[in-house]
């Protein structure tokens, strides 16, 4: 659902776990993995975790295309909650030019969220979907806050954006094939998360393979950066849970 920008601040190594800290607190949490909800996820390894262990964000592609990223965030997981759920100001930090609610709450369960995306691509169509975005009740539960997932997929249907200006964006931009992906948090301490991200998806027609491939490996760190510094200095809207 979230794509590319960037602001690499709050994501710039100022601190360091051990690697051996940072497996001791993700093994503490690892039996609600069995809970979650989204599109299955990568597998890090121990390997893999200590490579992020200094604050560094990692990034990749799976074999089967989707494309990840994991590490270790300067926020506290209750503010980072609310920045991944308050959809309609995240546009202010993200590359989505442009985002409405078609249906629901902002913030609240069962919402869809209209998103229009600015390629600035001469010859090339910016992009529309509809946001579908689930919080995992039972593991924000089960863990009492510690863990949570956010799991969103993509809609296309075009009956479903009714409002004049969400029309207009939508007329004047292509839609996106798909978009499916989830994030995941782990409360490390009160300043710090760890956070996995991936997303499968197709950005639809018209877009030149080799410009997909940059947007998306671009668009992970960018994204991860975005988040953090919504949640730090913007004041996200979305109750603190």
């Amino acid at each position: 659902m979230l794509m590319l920008f960037a602001v690499l601040l709050w994501c710039m190594p100022s601190w360091a776990f051990t690697p051996e800290e940072l497996e001791t607190l993700l093994a503490g949490v690892e039996e609600h993995r069995a809970n979650r909800i989204g599109l299955k996820p990568p597998t890090f390894t121990a390997a893999d975790r200590k490579k992020a262990a200094d604050g560094q964000i990692m990034t990749g592609t799976t074999k089967e295309g989707s494309v990840y990223g994991y590490g270790i965030v300067r926020a506290p997981i209750a503010k980072l909650w609310s920045a991944l759920n308050d959809e309609t100001r995240q546009y202010q930090y993200t590359a989505v030019s442009y985002s409405e609610i078609v249906k629901g709450q902002p913030c609240e369960p069962g919402r869809r969220v209209f998103q229009y995306l600015e390629i600035g691509v001469m010859f090339v169509s910016d992009r529309w979907w509809i946001g579908v975005p689930t919080a995992n009740e039972t593991i924000m539960r089960d863990s009492g806050g510690a863990v949570r997932e956010l799991a969103f997929k993509s809609s296309v249907d075009p009956a479903e954006i009714t409002s004049k200006s969400a029309v207009a964006y939508r007329d004047a931009a292509a839609p996106i094939g798909f978009s499916k992906g989830a994030w995941f948090l782990v409360a490390l301490d009160a300043r710090h998360t760890w956070v996995e991200y991936h997303v499968y998806s197709d950005p639809g027609s018209g877009i030149p393979g080799g410009l997909a491939n940059r947007l998306a490996a671009g668009g992970v760190r960018d994204n991860f950066a975005a988040m953090a510094k919504f949640a730090n200095e913007g004041n996200p809207s979305c109750p603190i849970r």
